[in-house]
């Protein structure tokens, strides 16, 4: 079962929401502060200016221009934050090859969770399962309280019908988060959540 949902908004990279069709929700919650991409130092302030130009744009949701400006912006030597806003854009507009090519090698030591849920992001609108949990799971291992890979966990579990695990990925969001918009659209997908079973029986994550 291709794992994209139709009720459930995933959050995207930098916690920009999209469906699974790439349309934006009718009124999407605020970027978390500690979500907001931060300019790195540049080759050159016009690579910087750049950056920041095409951060303005995706903003404003002028995403091909942003994607020009943000090209730019790395060809003249902006780093990491640069590509994934880059690859950002690409997952927006389903090139999901470029944004695969942008975010490897920003994986290459594993302990960047927000390069790894986008990966996982990636995967999982692909239907790739496996390689989308995996994904996931290491954001967690790099960033034990990223909670954006946790949701993704627990609809990615539950549309493949492995209930006890999103019922666990849930309850570890609730509790991480209970006041988040999202703990609504999990209760309701899941019908409720149950309570965590006794002597922590809980699936292990690996």
């Amino acid at each position: 079962m291709k794992p994209c949902l139709r009720r459930v908004v995933l959050p995207l990279l930098l916690a920009l929401p999209v469906a699974c069709d790439g349309s934006a929700p009718a009124a999407p919650p605020a970027r978390p502060a500690s979500e907001a991409p931060a300019a790195e130092p540049a080759a050159s302030p016009e690579a910087e200016r750049q950056y920041r130009e095409a951060l303005e744009l995706e903003a404003a949701g002028r995403h091909e221009e942003a994607r020009i400006a943000v090209e730019q912006a790395i060809a003249g030597g902006a780093g990491r934050d640069a590509k994934l806003l880059a690859a950002k854009l690409a997952i927006l507009r389903e090139d999901l090859d470029e944004a695969t090519r942008l975010l490897e090698p920003l994986a290459a030591d594993g302990g960047d969770a927000l390069v790894l849920y986008n990966l996982g992001l990636v995967a999982q609108k692909r239907g790739k399962y496996n390689n989308a949990r995996s994904r996931y799971l290491a954001a967690l291992k790099a960033d034990p309280n990223y909670n954006p890979a946790r949701f993704n966990l627990a609809v990615l579990t539950w549309e493949a019908g492995v209930k006890d695990e999103a019922q666990h990925h849930a309850r570890k969001f609730i509790e991480a988060a209970p006041d988040d918009p999202n703990v609504a659209k999990l209760q309701g997908m899941l019908g409720g959540v149950a309570p965590a079973p006794a002597g922590g029986a809980d699936p292990a994550e690996r």
